[in-house]
């Protein structure tokens, strides 16, 4: 990547990425293949989105629980992925029967009865039957990506404005005073901003109605290290006690233990409405609750912690209701395509995957087809000339 360009204030882009999470990487990788005339702009300081890597006292980690469940969609979303990275990702099958805490013990987990929690379509996403220990992590895939990407790249970039002529996008406003000129503009960013950022006649009312309704999740994350073992490695727990209140259940697994140390590592995540996650007291109330649950579970689990980490990630979940052409672009804008993981029907890593891997596809730079072809991009149909 080069990141802070030099460029002039007239310089037009083949393609500008807005988001640098997995999604926006895996597109920017793509296009950076045959074109080095792309710009990947991200409002915080640095790439990866909720994928970055984070070192602890057990060395490199994910930055919050990640989970992939293994099923034939999986394993098509991986073969598109490995594409874009040096090596291939590995993955092994194995079965994921996950444990709770009933009845003084840990009992397998039969699922959540008539009461299950409000962000359930999210939560089930981490209870497939079985799941793929993978060869390497979503924080090494951002990284390599990053590194192996031939585009521009500027951080602290934050879009505020969409600018429209001529029915396509033109130009984006960047920290509502820097204006980006681009042909062709992809989108990987919160979905419900879309109603904000776009022009006024490019979203019906019905349409900006349906978006301001939708809901979105924000994940609330803790990683800790404990000093010492503490529960079984690699095993799937679900966490609810036993009050029913707004703050549900908790899933997560603890690690192998560091083999220098002893030392090992538990990642756990719940859920909370995007717009309660804009109070700090309900915040903390969730990771009160997850707290609570694992000692509940594990006794001595918070005892003599050597860290504890919060991570929160808004807008990770959610049904964003968009209507969209069948190749993933606005409706009344033919160069502005949305690839935010939140449009697939499926959730979290997958649905990320799944949405980067369609518009890659629609475009036509998907890397098996540009591997076959060997032809190189040109711009679609759609880009216009300015």
């Amino acid at each position: 990547m080069n990141i802070h360009p030099k460029k002039s204030a007239q310089h037009i882009y083949d393609y500008v990425v807005i988001g640098s999470g997995l999604n926006g990487l895996l597109i920017t990788s793509a296009l950076s293949r045959v074109t080095s005339n792309v710009l990947l702009l991200e409002a915080a300081e640095t790439h990866g989105g909720a994928n970055q890597n984070q070192i602890s006292l057990v060395g490199a980690a994910n930055n919050g629980f990640r989970f992939f469940p293994d099923s034939e969609l999986s394993r098509k979303s991986l073969d598109f992925l490995s594409q874009l990275l040096p090596q291939p990702v590995g993955a092994e099958s194995v079965e994921n029967l996950a444990l709770t805490y009933e009845a003084g013990g840990l009992r397998p987990f039969v699922g959540f009865g008539d009461t299950p929690p409000s962000f359930y379509e999210e939560f089930s996403y981490f209870l497939s039957p079985r799941r793929l220990n993978l060869s390497s992590q979503p924080y090494e895939w951002t990284q390599w990506l990053f590194e192996n990407s031939n585009a521009d790249f500027m951080p602290k970039s934050y879009v505020t404005k969409f600018i429209e002529e001529d029915g396509q996008i033109t130009r984006a406003l960047v920290n509502g005073q820097k204006t980006v000129l681009g042909r062709n503009f992809i989108y990987c960013g919160p979905t419900q901003s879309l109603s904000v950022l776009l022009p006024e006649a490019a979203l019906s009312p019905r349409a900006r109605q349906k978006l301001s309704k939708a809901k979105f999740w924000t994940a609330i994350c803790l990683d800790l290290v404990h000093s010492q073992a503490t529960g079984e490695p690699g095993r799937l727990h679900v966490l609810n006690g036993t009050t029913q209140d707004d703050q549900g259940p908790c899933v997560g697994q603890f690690f192998v233990p560091a083999e220098a140390s002893g030392l090992q590592l538990s990642q756990w995540v719940s859920f909370i409405d995007n717009e309660a996650a804009e109070d700090a007291e309900q915040v903390g109330l969730t990771l009160k609750k997850i707290k609570r649950q694992i000692k509940r579970a594990f006794p001595t689990a918070l005892e003599n912690l050597q860290s504890e980490r919060i991570f929160v990630a808004a807008s990770i979940g959610g049904d964003g209701e968009l209507k969209l052409n069948a190749n993933q672009s606005i409706s009344t804008l033919p160069n502005f395509w949305v690839a935010s993981g939140t449009l697939s029907p499926q959730k979290n890593l997958l649905g990320c995957l799944q949405q980067a891997e369609l518009v890659c596809s629609a475009l036509g730079f998907h890397p098996a087809v540009a591997a076959s072809n060997e032809v190189a991009l040109t711009t679609p149909e759609s880009s216009m000339s300015l």
